[in-house]
């Protein structure tokens, strides 16, 4: 009787080897930069309870293996909009507007006191650009699932064409040393995916879901605004309210005088990215310390081709400074980005 040989028992197994690491002609050089990239990777990863999985935390795309996750964006980037070639639409990149942060649900009741961080992370260069940031002794008081979180961000306009970030760590204040993690993790944005007005995205995590809700908006300009009192009391500004004219739905709220940090005097400033063939539509209210009586209210439309305007209302005159600049961050063909963003070594392409 002839006998044949036994199978293999390790055919029967999946190869569980990293593949990346398996690649033919790798140096120890690029394997080196795979397993820290690995390594940092699993750093961020936590359990979730609320998805019952394990996922990443904070951004790990591309190879972060020598990547600060925590340097933040620094200077603004963009051109004014009379340097933009023509047509613009072949140079501007899309943004986005964030219109309002909530924790939709909590498993802790409110009120709760939240502190941390929310920030943003664009194709510029991917380091982080604070839309709330509040230390523990300054945590900002959510009674309900309306209450929205008070921004103080984006400083720039955010640029995207493919792919940007949303990272979220927040947490509830306790006594003492017992602080909770509310929310933690990210949430992706895609230019190609992601186009409905507004898009409302949700966060599951720790104990809490927290929504963001965003206004995507193609080849934009960054329209950055002051708005000053000349004529009147100089801490009548109540409410600034914008908008732009192709999107009249999606009011975004920059500065409200009963949650702003500062005890609402002096200039207002805000940040709109705008379509390019659109124009920003502002309104600026005017909170005159009588609850009985009807705001007084100023409602301007600009265009790029505009810079500084006046505008009076008695016994008011408000002034308003804007800066027109294009989130143009191609530096050349096929060149996106800051400069030395990447680096190259072997076959792995690193953020830097």
């Amino acid at each position: 009787m002839e006998l044949k040989p036994e199978k293999d028992w390790y055919l029967d197994y999946a190869d569980d080897r990293n593949q990346d690491l398996l690649e033919p002609n790798l140096t120890w050089e690029d394997k080196v930069v795979k397993i820290l990239h690995m390594a940092r990777c699993r750093e961020l990863t936590e359990y979730n309870k609320k998805l019952g999985c394990s996922v990443p935390t904070r951004f790990c795309g591309f190879n972060i293996a020598f990547f600060d996750l925590d340097k933040e964006s620094e200077g603004v980037p963009w051109k004014p909009v009379e340097k933009i070639p023509d047509p613009p639409y072949c140079w501007l990149a899309d943004s986005v507007n964030v219109i309002a942060i909530k924790v939709a649900e909590s498993d802790r009741d409110y009120p709760i006191s939240v502190f941390g961080t929310v920030l943003a992370r664009d194709q510029y260069d991917y380091r982080c650009v604070y839309l709330f940031k509040r230390g523990k002794d300054d945590p900002q008081v959510i009674t309900s699932k309306d209450d929205t979180l008070t921004l103080m961000g984006p400083y720039r306009a955010l640029a995207v064409s493919d792919s940007m970030y949303f990272e979220f760590h927040l947490k509830i204040k306790g006594e003492g040393d017992a602080d909770e993690d509310l929310s933690k993790g990210y949430l992706e944005h895609s230019a190609i995916r992601h186009w409905k007005q507004p898009m409302t995205r949700s966060l599951y995590s720790c104990l809490s879901t927290v929504e963001l809700v965003y206004t995507p908006v193609p080849s934009a300009m960054e329209a950055s605004f002051t708005v000053s009192i000349l004529k009147g009391p100089s801490n009548s500004i109540g409410k600034v309210t914008a908008w732009t004219t192709g999107n009249e739905e999606n009011k975004i709220v920059l500065y409200k005088k009963k949650v702003a940090d500062v005890g609402g005097s002096g200039p207002v400033r805000g940040l709109v990215a705008v379509p390019v063939d659109e124009e920003l539509v502002l309104r600026v209210s005017i909170f005159e310390g009588c609850e009985h009586e009807q705001d007084k209210s100023f409602q301007l439309v600009i265009g790029p081709d505009i810079d500084d305007c006046l505008v009076g209302l008695e016994p008011y005159e408000l002034r308003v400074k804007i800066s027109w600049r294009g989130v143009m961050n191609r530096r050349g063909v096929n060149s996106w980005g800051r400069p030395n963003m990447w680096w190259r070594l072997g076959t792995d392409l690193l953020l830097m």
